[in-house]
């Protein structure tokens, strides 16, 4: 929605001799008993302000939009109060932004990522993988016998923490290729023994930690891993889920 991507975020700045935040204040304690309520306070004041401008009307989960007794609630409608509030105050910009400030919303981020701003909000600060310290294996399903070549012959162009490289092959491909040729990173030829999804598991690597791709991909750019600053282990970003 509009109003999600241009909203001011709760940590923002706010001048509270304005009298539209004055305004917005108002209506979110008026709106208070009713489902609007269970939008945080800096998003609907940015549907507030969306409204007014552009007659956007927030649409709310089904379920919100039923009392104690199941039955639909009404809400009021709204577009004109903001509609004059528009009026009023779009021409001297009340939503400014500013480099000062960044809202990273818990963004997993090394300090590389970091811009110029002076105020951060949401941000999860990690270290950058140190090469001293730790040493990364990238294991390459590989189902023919020469697919991996792009990722290879790209790699040592790429900034990558891999020290080796993996390639799992099957046990009826031929493969002479020789990588030293292509790149300065040890490459190994394994035979697979077990299905291909089981590279995961069988896959020979001899350093503490690795990291698994196939032959359909090449390495990024610039591949940023992080690890927890005082044990110095891989994070690894989840989403969490339930199961039923």
């Amino acid at each position: 929605p509009i109003s999600l991507l241009h909203h001011t975020n709760g940590n923002g700045i706010y001048n509270t001799s304005h009298p539209l935040l004055e305004r917005l204040v108002g209506q979110l304690e008026v709106e208070a008993p009713c489902p609007y309520n269970s939008i945080p306070y800096d998003y609907r004041m940015s549907q507030m302000w969306v409204e007014g401008t552009l007659g956007i009307v927030p649409k709310l989960a089904p379920k919100i939009m039923l009392n104690e007794e199941g039955d639909n609630i009404t809400l009021s409608d709204n577009r004109k109060m903001f509609s004059k509030w528009a009026q009023k105050w779009q021409d001297e910009d009340p939503y400014r932004f500013t480099k000062a400030i960044h809202n990273y919303a818990a963004t997993n981020l090394i300090p590389r990522h970091l811009g110029p701003e002076y105020i951060i909000h949401g941000a999860k600060l990690y270290s950058p993988w140190d090469p001293s310290r730790t040493e990364i294996t990238l294991v390459i399903s590989e189902w023919f016998f020469d697919r991996s070549l792009n990722l290879i012959k790209s790699l040592d162009s790429k900034d990558h923490p891999f020290s080796k490289v993996i390639i799992m092959i099957p046990p009826s491909a031929t493969n002479d290729h020789d990588y030293s040729i292509y790149t300065k990173v040890p490459v190994t030829l394994q035979f697979r023994d077990a299905p291909d999804f089981m590279d995961l598991c069988s896959a020979e690597v001899s350093t503490e930690w690795f990291m698994i791709t196939n032959s359909y991909h090449l390495v990024a750019n610039h591949v940023d891993l992080m690890f927890t600053p005082g044990k110095f282990v891989p994070v690894i970003p989840f989403t969490p889920a339930t199961y039923p």
